[in-house]
């Protein structure tokens, strides 16, 4: 963070930024899990919650065994996703339904990651940026998609580096690409287990973005700032 001390000086204390990137920019805090569920309903699929849940679990296992998915852009990846819980569901007739919920919910992700990026490039003057993701082999390809990897001097993926989060090493890879160590740097995220808990650990200030998720954490003495949207870190960071 960019202080200013009792003469009015600027104090450049806080030198990195580390994001979190499925849940935190491209979703603004809303777990992915909850993300289709929504999808589901606005189309009317007749399925329950419950269901869709475990679907998504499955069908994140589920990808990591097809062949080609370190080359998918995030479209393909996202078709891919709802084309693995439509089998598990057991949605007939799937072809139209499927694009056009597709289709859908990447406009909606594509307007979230560009309202965080013009907040991520008011931010890249002024600390060095990371992400730090628990993704499928592609995330350069998706950052490339969104242009985020003009940003990013750091872009670990917990398949390319076979680590992951919650193991702390996977936050210490991206401090130590970017030169910088923790207590010098911010880690802002929506999993409370796997972002904010680790980076803690390694002295990181914490950025809780705590959206739409499954889960509730039974303590939450690890986050630093607890913010509800992504826009809210421009009044810590900036």
């Amino acid at each position: 963070m960019i202080d200013k001390d009792d003469a009015g000086q600027y104090n450049f204390t806080m030198k990195a930024v580390l994001f979190d990137f499925g849940g935190t920019i491209d979703t603004d805090g809303v777990h992915w899990s909850e993300k289709f569920w929504e999808y589901y309903q606005q189309f009317g699929v007749g399925v329950e919650k419950k269901d869709v849940e475990q679907a998504f679990v499955q069908s994140e296992n589920m990808i990591m065994q097809y062949a080609d998915l370190q080359k998918l852009t995030f479209y393909q990846t996202l078709h891919k996703q709802v084309a693995l819980q439509f089998a598990v569901l057991k949605i007939e007739g799937e072809g139209m339904l499927l694009k056009e919920m597709v289709d859908a919910c990447y406009q909606d992700v594509k307007r979230v990651i560009e309202k965080a990026w013009k907040i991520l490039n008011e931010l890249q003057p002024l600390y060095k940026l990371g992400l730090v993701s628990n993704f499928y082999g592609n995330l350069e390809v998706v950052c490339k998609e969104f242009r985020l990897d003009q940003l990013f001097g750091a872009m670990i993926d917990s398949t390319v580096v076979g680590i992951k989060k919650p193991n702390p090493a996977i936050f210490q890879l991206a401090l130590n690409k970017l030169g910088v160590k923790g207590n010098s740097s911010y880690v802002v995220g929506d999993s409370y287990d796997r972002d904010v808990i680790p980076a803690k650990q390694l002295g990181c200030t914490t950025i809780w973005l705590k959206g739409k998720s499954w889960t509730t954490p039974p303590s939450t003495d690890a986050a630093d700032y607890t913010i509800q949207k992504f826009e809210e870190i421009k009044k810590i960071l900036l």
